[in-house]
C-alpha cells in the first residue's frame, strides 16, 4: 500500500499531508504545494469503454502509474480473485466493507463505510477530517462545530492493473473542476495474493443524463452545455481528451452538468500534442451532438431549433469544427442569452476627438454606430464603437487611422443593416468582431505596402448586443468599464512599458514617465495578419464603456476620468470635459474618447 508523503506544521508540529494548504490542527496557512514529482510511468492501451464496463474500447495511448504494493501474500493463501468478507478493511483501515454489491471474475463492488467517523468541510466540501483536526487543510475553514459521521462509499476492486488506469492518472493530475465528477481515491493493496486495484466513489451520485426524458427544454440544455464545455476546456488545457462520450458520462444536478465515468479519456503524450487539435475537435463535436439529442431527441435533425442555435451547432459540427472548447463556451453563453426575454436597452453615447495643443495634424479617428437590424429578434439593439490612433506622420498616421475605422464601418454596414439569420454577430460576436479587425488590418497593410510608408494604427473597438459587450484591442488605445463605484481597465497595452511593468522591471508610476512609453509592439497594418486581444463584459444599468487613445489615458489619471464621468450629466458632457482636461494637462498628443452608457 502506498502512503501519502507528510511533513510537520511549522507552528504546532502536527503532521500534515504534503498537499495541505492549512494545518488541520491550528489552522496555520502553509506554503502553496510545489510541483508534483514526475510519475514513474509505463504506457498501455485502455480497454474500458464509457457505457459498458465489459466492452473493449481502444483509446489513445495513456500514461498510467506503474505502482506495486509492498504487501506480500500470506504463505498458502489463495491466489483466486475471491470477494473479501463482510467487515474486511481497505486502505490501512480507513474503509470497512459492509456489503458485496456485485461480483464476477473481473470486478468486485462493495458498499463500504468509513472506519472512523469523519467530517466534511462545509465550505469546500473536502472530506475525511477526524475529531482532532479542527481546520480544513484545503481552505482553512473552522470545523469545530461540524458533526462527524461515517460516510458510505462504493469501492470497486480488480486484479487487472488496467481497470482503473484512467481514473488513477486523472486523480494524480488533480483536475478539480466544477464540471468534473471524478472518483474520490485510487489505491493498491494485496490482501490475498496478487495486488488488487481499488477505486473509491460516493455511494450516491447525481442522476445521469441517460435517465432523463427526451427532449429537454432548450434553455436548460444550453445551461448544461456551458458547464460541460467549460470542463472540456479545462481538460484540454491539461492535454486530456475524452475520446468518446455518451449520456452515461453526464451527471445532472439542477442547472449544472458534470462529466463522469470518463474511462475512455486519455492523456496525450508530449510527442503527440502537436496533433492534439484533432482529438479536441472530436470532443467538441461529441458534446454538440449530445446537446442536440437532449434538446430534440435526434442526433442530427435540428429543424425544430431556433435558427441562431442551429447556426451555432452547425459551426460546432463542421469538419473541422469552427469552435474549440473555449469558443464553444462563449457561443453557448451568447445563444442562451439571446433566447432570454429581451429587455429594452437604451445606449447613451458621447464622443469627441481633438488635435491637442502641440500637434498640427490629428491622427486619431473614432467611430460610433448603432443598428436595429431588420431580421434580428425583437428589441435587439446593436452598437459598434471604435477609437484608432494613427502613427507614421503626415499622409501616413492619419490615413491609417481613418482607413481602419472606415473599413470597420463598411464591413459592419454590409452585415448589420440587413442582418441575415446566418450572420454570426448574434451567435458568435467574438469571431465577428475579430474578423472586422482582421479586415481593417489587411486594408492598412496593403495601403502601407503600396505607399511605401511605415503607417499603422492602434485600435480599440467594442461591439454591444443589447447589454453584452465584446471588446477587441491592438496597440495601446484602451477600454475601461465605468461603474458607479469604480473604473476598471479592461484591455492590456501592447507596449514596451506595459511589458516592463508586467515583468516587474519598472513600476506603474515609472511607466507613466518612461522615455519609451509610446513604443508599441503590435499595431494594425504592420503585418499581413495581426493578433487581436478579445474581452467580454456584461453591462448593468448605469454602467458604461469608455474607449480612448493614449492622448487621454496618458495625461489624465484613471481616478479623474472616473470622477469626471460620474459628475457629468450625459456621456457627451463627460467626453467634452475629458478632452478639455487632457488639453489642460499639456495636450501633447491627439485625443479621442467614446463613452457608451447602458440604461434599461
Amino acid at each position: 500500500m502506498t502512503k501519502k508523503k507528510s511533513s510537520k506544521c511549522p507552528t504546532c508540529g502536527h503532521r500534515i499531508d504534503r498537499d495541505a494548504q492549512f494545518c488541520q490542527t491550528c489552522g496555520q496557512a502553509l506554503s502553496p504545494p510545489g510541483s508534483t514529482t514526475p510519475l514513474n510511468t509505463t504506457t498501455h492501451r485502455s480497454t474500458r469503454s464509457l457505457d459498458d464496463d465489459n466492452d473493449e474500447h481502444d483509446t489513445l495511448t495513456l500514461m498510467a502509474p506503474n505502482r506495486t504494493s509492498d504487501t506480500q501474500p500470506l504463505p498458502g493463501a489463495s491466489l483466486a480473485f475471491a470477494p473479501l468478507p463482510e467487515g474486511a478493511i481497505f486502505q490501512n483501515g480507513r474503509y470497512v466493507a459492509v456489503e458485496l454489491l456485485t461480483s464476477n471474475e473481473k470486478l468486485n463492488v462493495y458498499l463500504a463505510t468509513d472506519a472512523v467517523p469523519a467530517r466534511v468541510c462545509p465550505v469546500c466540501e473536502a472530506a475525511g477530517y477526524d475529531a482532532q483536526e479542527r481546520f480544513c487543510a484545503k481552505c482553512g475553514a473552522d470545523l469545530a462545530h461540524v458533526e462527524a459521521r461515517r460516510y458510505r462509499h462504493r469501492i470497486s476492486e480488480s486484479v487487472d492493473g488496467r481497470a482503473f488506469a484512467t481514473e488513477a492518472q486523472l486523480l494524480k493530475m488533480h483536475l478539480e473542476h466544477p464540471g468534473l465528477l471524478l472518483p474520490q481515491e485510487h489505491f493498491i493493496e494485496a490482501p490475498y495474493g496478487p495486488p488488487r486495484h481499488y477505486l473509491v466513489e460516493p455511494e450516491q451520485v447525481p442522476p445521469l443524463a441517460a435517465t432523463l426524458q427526451i427532449p429537454q427544454e432548450l434553455e436548460q440544455v444550453l445551461a448544461w452545455g456551458i458547464s460541460l464545455a467549460q470542463a472540456l476546456h479545462h481538460l484540454h488545457q491539461h492535454h486530456v481528451t475524452l475520446r468518446d462520450v455518451g449520456l452515461k458520462n453526464i451527471a445532472i444536478t439542477g442547472d449544472e452538468a458534470q462529466w463522469t465515468r470518463i474511462r475512455a479519456a486519455a492523456v496525450i503524450p508530449p510527442a503527440d500534442r502537436p496533433d492534439a487539435g484533432r482529438y479536441f475537435a472530436q470532443d467538441v463535436q461529441g458534446l454538440a451532438t449530445l446537446l442536440i439529442y437532449l434538446a430534440t431527441g435526434h442526433q442530427a435533425h435540428r429543424a425544430q431549433l431556433p435558427e441562431q442555435v442551429d447556426v451555432m451547432f452547425s459551426k460546432a459540427l463542421a469538419d473541422p469544427p469552427q469552435y474549440n472548447a473555449s469558443q464553444f463556451v462563449e457561443a453557448l453563453k451568447y445563444v442562451r442569452q439571446a433566447l432570454q426575454p429581451p429587455q429594452d436597452v437604451t445606449l447613451a453615447v458621447g464622443h469627441r476627438t481633438d488635435v491637442g495643443q502641440i500637434r498640427s495634424l490629428n491622427e486619431d479617428s473614432l467611430l460610433a454606430m448603432r443598428f436595429a437590424p431588420d431580421n434580428a429578434p425583437a428589441k435587439t439593439s446593436i452598437g459598434l464603437f471604435a477609437v484608432a490612433d494613427g502613427m507614421g506622420g503626415h499622409t501616413a498616421g492619419d490615413v491609417a487611422s481613418q482607413l481602419t475605422v472606415q473599413t470597420v464601418e463598411r464591413q459592419a454596414n454590409e452585415s448589420l443593416r440587413h442582418l441575415s439569420p446566418a450572420e454570426n454577430v448574434l451567435t458568435d460576436p467574438r469571431r465577428w468582431l475579430e474578423a472586422m479587425v482582421m479586415a481593417a488590418n489587411q486594408q492598412v497593410y496593403e495601403q502601407r505596402r503600396i505607399a511605401g510608408t511605415d503607417m499603422g494604427a492602434t485600435l480599440v473597438t467594442a461591439l454591444l448586443v443589447n447589454n453584452q459587450a465584446v471588446i477587441a484591442n491592438v496597440g495601446d488605445s484602451r477600454a475601461y468599464l465605468l461603474t458607479q463605484s469604480d473604473i476598471i481597465r479592461i484591455t492590456t497595452d501592447h507596449s514596451l512599458v506595459e511589458r516592463l511593468v508586467a515583468t516587474g522591471q519598472i513600476t506603474a508610476e515609472e511607466a507613466a514617465n518612461h522615455p519609451q512609453r509610446n513604443v508599441v509592439y503590435r499595431v494594425v497594418g504592420d503585418k499581413p495578419e495581426v493578433e487581436v486581444d478579445l474581452f467580454q463584459r456584461q453591462l448593468t444599468a448605469g454602467q458604461a464603456l469608455l474607449l480612448c487613445s493614449d492622448g487621454l489615458s496618458g495625461f489624465v489619471s484613471e481616478a479623474i476620468i472616473w470622477r469626471t464621468w460620474r459628475e457629468a450629466q450625459t456621456p457627451q458632457q463627460a467626453c467634452d470635459r475629458l478632452v478639455d482636461l487632457a488639453n489642460q494637462a499639456g495636450g501633447k498628443d491627439n485625443i479621442a474618447v467614446v463613452i457608451v452608457q447602458v440604461a434599461y
